[in-house]
């Protein structure tokens, strides 16, 4: 019976992991947008970028004037200090995976226009005159 009850255990848990994988979410592409056309992607994240970059400078001028005057704050002082260098930190990996996104896609379509430049002189070259 203890045996029985590790196995269902085992299959549970191994069963969990499988659904978490398969429920894992891909980077969303916006609707308005077609997931070929990776010129507007680029300039997509590019935008997505700039915001993040705002908000990173907001966020890092609040610490610069609490860092400056630390006694304004109080006791609550310390928990904004940390959650703003929190902020700062999520806003930096979110502003380096889009500008890496802009970029693979910049480089996906670089590629897209050579082979479609590729293929426009492989046709000149199959046309006979009589």
């Amino acid at each position: 019976m203890n045996t029985f009850k590790i196995a269902i255990i085992g299959s549970l848990v191994a069963l969990s992991f499988i659904t978490s994988y398969a429920f894992a979410e891909a980077p969303a592409v916006p609707s308005g947008i077609n997931p070929n056309d990776h010129i507007a992607l680029a300039n997509y994240y590019e935008d997505l970028a700039k915001e993040v970059s705002g908000k990173l400078a907001i966020n890092q001028q609040k610490l610069n004037d609490y860092e400056d005057h630390p006694y304004y704050y109080g006791r609550s002082g310390q928990d904004l200090s940390s959650h703003l260098q929190a902020n700062i930190r999520e806003y930096k990996k979110e502003l380096f995976a889009d500008l890496q996104e802009a970029e693979l896609h910049r480089k996906i379509a670089a590629v897209q226009q050579d082979t479609q430049f590729n293929k426009a002189k492989a046709d000149i070259g199959e046309v006979t005159t009589r």
